[in-house]
């Protein structure tokens, strides 16, 4: 008993301790908690009592006998011994390199100079770009190695994702010098405690596919309890109301706006339509892709030829009442004009500069928003957004804006003619109603844009297939429907007493179509990105969303109360991932993205988060069935949400090992306490601790373990939204 405690206290102190740590972390600095927390000796003892009482516990129990508990619990104790090795035995450090200067020491993390195997020589640092744009594909460092008794050196390779080894020393891409003319690599020493880290990693997978297919465990057990419908209760949905714009708005001829929309331009360091721009600028202004029956091409066009009475219309949204006040309107909709004074001087001017010197009383956020909404229209007006005159000058492709002025002076006259004249001429004929003039013009930038960038343009089917994303993805009532289907469905399964045909038949047909409705969203995003849609919290919502979908239909024969909780858990996912409007653009992904081991790390990761969420229902669902004092469906409940939580553990638990070898992959270091990391771990602490229901007697109690189990779900909504809007990291981008 006394063993069981300990055993408690220090997991339970553990957790404590690293969240508080990814606290302090944003105060005092990742040195400062890498020094006194993670790295301190007390932090370290700590692990060691808990392996030690845990080891003893074990054996007490003689949970040996069992193979798949025993290589779980193995696996573990091997990997903190990995990691252990590794803090006492690895070196680590910094190298920087000039073109054809030979280094042959590095500098170590407390500023001493420690010897390299081999001299090592810069030859060429390279960036490698997407096709046709500025954005980085790839850094790729040439480096000569020349070992101290050979005369000819070998040529490494060092990129991102692409580690270069010489003598047990690994070298990662780290910085490169402004001029690209020098580098910094990280080297790191560690052979030691990755080898016994890794070898960890393969136990756990071992015991995880042990424990599944073992029939001594719990699961079959589960699976027989929990095969019954069931039901659930459901809260309420509010919808917004419509808007409305002012008149005096002169149209474009919506064949025209539509064939400039199709114009590819270069945007967030894409290739991509104009349709895209426009959309992205008209939902920023106003939280939807039209105004007033006009499309966002049309809106895009028609300001920009018939800029006057667009600077008065009243479709940008300031939701803060003191930046309302700060531009003197009533409401939440203001106009281009309502931001400018009598003398056309910017009004937020004052405050944003208070807000930037600390000095502002104003909710920071709605005042950066407004202000980017602003300046927003100020790029619009400068051209920002329609570079779309490609050229190219040797082996880089420059993208221009129309009327540009500072055009370099190896394009031709005529060409420079072209770029400079032919947005005037479109512009001209539209005014004058040429319209077979003006489409003329547009098929003529279009086969401009050919000429100079051969091949690197998207297909015809592609540009019609990302205006029809940008279509979809900018309608709200979809979400607003699913989510009103799936409360309905909830409130027919909970309403009903038995089973019906056709309620089943709908809500099969209901589920069906959603998932052919998220798939094709995440479909088309996969086509435009050209990578699988997990790089930002917009994407992996809708992955999560998705794999909830599938879910349900696996199990929903097996299950029926997945019928009524997946879509509506789904539905969410979706409601969540539309607010996420900012990451809803598609961009290239950054090098260091670029790994088939991220895929995998976030696929996993984001199905334990569907689970958990399912489980979090399930246990809203259990505490009403105890209070209605329905002992029979809450065993099934309880069985259910128990058989679940194998699973999701198990996929965390892949996916953060998963994790840990891409960052090793990508920049030598399998685990560096982020507050991302450190998160999910807590997680995993907690959602592991049920598991252990037959030592910890608390857990066979439904009350007890349907409320613990919707607490825990606390540690899912800190690590994916907590760690990236409030504590940062290396890992805030998704």
């Amino acid at each position: 008993m006394v063993n069981k405690k300990l055993i408690f206290a220090l997991y339970t102190l553990i957790a404590v301790c690293i969240g508080f740590a990814t606290v302090i972390e944003k105060y005092r600095g990742t040195h400062f908690v890498g020094e006194q927390i993670y790295g301190a000796w007390w932090f370290s003892a700590l692990w060691a009592l808990l392996t030690v009482a845990a080891c003893a516990y074990f054996f007490k129990q003689r949970l040996y006998q069992r193979a798949a508990v025993m290589l779980l619990h193995v696996s573990f104790i091997v990997i903190l011994a990995g990691a252990l090795t590794t803090h006492l035995f690895a070196r680590s450090g910094t190298v920087r390199l000039r073109t054809g200067i030979p280094v042959t020491t590095y500098i170590d993390k407390e500023g001493y100079f420690q010897p390299l195997p081999s001299t090592l020589t810069l030859k060429e640092f390279r960036i490698i770009n997407y096709p046709g744009t500025d954005a980085p594909l790839d850094y790729q460092s040439v480096i000569q190695s020349t070992e101290k008794d050979s005369s000819s050196p070998t040529e490494v390779v060092v990129s991102m994702n692409h580690i270069g080894h010489i003598g047990g020393h690994r070298l990662f891409q780290s910085n490169y010098d402004s001029d690209g003319e020098g580098v910094s690599l990280g080297v790191s020493y560690d052979p030691y405690g990755i080898t016994l880290t890794y070898f960890g990693y393969l136990l756990l997978l071992a015991g995880i596919i042990a424990t599944l297919l073992s029939k001594k465990t719990q699961m079959r057990t589960l699976y027989r309890k929990a095969m019954q419908p069931l039901a659930i209760l459901v809260p309420l949905l509010l919808f917004a109301s419509p808007i409305r714009a002012n008149d005096g708005i002169q149209a474009v001829d919506k064949e025209i706006a539509h064939r400039l929309g199709s114009i590819c331009v270069l945007y967030n360091n894409r290739i991509c339509p104009l349709n895209t721009v426009a959309t992205d600028f008209v939902t920023k202004l106003s939280g939807k892709a039209y105004w007033e029956g006009y499309s966002a091409d049309e809106v895009f066009v028609s300001w920009m030829i018939y800029y006057s009475p667009w600077e008065k219309q009243k479709l940008i949204r300031v939701k803060s009442r003191a930046v309302q006040q700060l531009l003197g309107i009533s409401g939440q909709w203001a106009s281009y004009s309502d931001f400018l004074d009598e003398y056309h001087e910017y009004k937020l001017k004052d405050a944003v500069e208070a807000l930037r010197s600390g000095n502002s009383s104003i909710e920071r956020k709605a005042l950066l928003d407004a202000d980017e909404k602003y300046h927003m229209v100020e790029m619009f007006y400068r051209g920002q957004f329609i570079r779309m005159f490609p050229y190219r000058l040797g082996e880089d492709i420059n993208w221009y804006m129309p009327g540009g002025q500072s055009l370099p002076k190896e394009i031709p006259v005529k060409e420079q003619f072209f770029i400079k004249q032919s947005m005037d001429y479109l512009t001209e004929s539209i005014v004058t109603g040429q319209r077979d003039k003006a489409l003329e013009i547009i098929a003529k930038i279009k086969l401009f844009q050919h000429d100079m960038t051969d091949d690197l343009l998207p297909s015809k089917s592609t540009v019609k297939a990302e205006i029809f994303y940008n279509t979809i993805r900018s309608q709200k009532w979809p979400v607003f429907l699913s989510l009103t289907i799936s409360l309905l469905l909830c409130v027919f399964i909970f309403a009903s007493s038995q089973k019906k045909k056709w309620l089943d038949a709908m809500s099969l047909s209901y589920i069906v179509l959603l998932t052919v409705y998220v798939t094709l969203l995440l479909g088309l995003r996969w086509w435009l990105s050209g990578h699988i849609p997990i790089s930002n919290g917009h994407e992996t919502m809708l992955f999560m969303s998705w794999a909830l979908l599938l879910l349900t239909l696996l199990f929903h024969r097996g299950f029926p109360i997945i019928t009524g909780l997946g879509p509506m858990v789904s539905s969410f996912c979706l409601l969540v991932a539309m607010l996420a409007g900012s990451n809803s653009q598609i961009t290239p992904l950054m090098p260091v993205l670029q790994s088939p081991l991220l895929s995998v790390h976030v696929m996993t990761v984001m199905c334990a988060y569907a689970l958990f969420a399912l489980q979090l229902l399930l246990g809203v669902h259990a505490l009403l069935l105890i209070r209605r004092h329905r002992e029979g469906e809450l065993e099934r409940v309880t069985a259910l949400s128990q058989l679940l939580l194998y699973p999701g553990v198990f996929l965390l638990t892949i996916g953060i090992f998963l994790g840990a070898v891409w960052a090793n992959v990508s920049w030598g270091n399998y685990w560096s306490w982020d507050p991302k990391e450190s998160w999910a771990l807590i997680t995993l602490m907690v959602y592991a601790v049920p598991l252990h229901k037959a030592s910890i007697g608390l857990f066979k109690k439904p009350p007890f373990y349907h409320i613990y189990m919707i607490s825990a779900f606390l540690a899912v909504l800190i690590t994916y939204f907590g760690v990236n809007y409030l504590l940062g990291g290396m890992h805030s981008y998704a």
